[in-house]
């Protein structure tokens, strides 16, 4: 009787056991880090020098940069150091492969040396980054 008890366990479970095992073997792929979606900011120039300009009169720096992630690039904001400096970015998605620009403007009223930043906040790793503008502001000729 134990045998035959056996024999019909082993009959309708085996099968169960054995086919569980079958599948298409690409459905088990496991993903990789590239397989992930994720927008990436890659700059022409994150850093520039203004060299000498004249006091009270704005200067402006463009940065672009183009996303070489696979996702779209949202900027959140873009936040200057000091109230002397403003800055313009996209507010739209920069979708995988297209170039975006931001516009820093800076007043130029203190005379001196300067060295200003603006940091960049988005959706890509790392999600701060950090834009470098210097220069020498000189006094006007009378």
């Amino acid at each position: 009787m134990k045998r035959i008890i056996l024999a019909l366990l082993c009959a309708t479970v085996l099968p169960f056991v054995t086919f569980a095992q079958w599948g298409d073997p690409d459905e088990k792929k496991q993903l990789s880090v590239s397989d992930l979606k994720s927008p990436a900011i890659t700059w022409d120039k994150d850093s520039y020098n203004f060299g000498d300009i004249p006091q009270g009169i704005p200067v402006d720096v463009v940065f672009t940069f183009t996303n070489t992630g696979n996702a779209p690039l949202i900027i959140s904001k873009v936040e200057p150091a000091c109230n002397c400096t403003d800055a313009i970015w996209p507010k739209v998605p920069i979708m995988p492969g297209q170039k975006g620009e931001i516009q820093v403007t800076f007043d130029a009223a203190t005379g001196g040396k300067f060295s200003k930043t603006a940091v960049v906040t988005s959706n890509a790793k790392p999600t701060e980054q950090t834009l470098v503008f210097t220069g020498t502001v000189v006094p006007k000729k009378k």
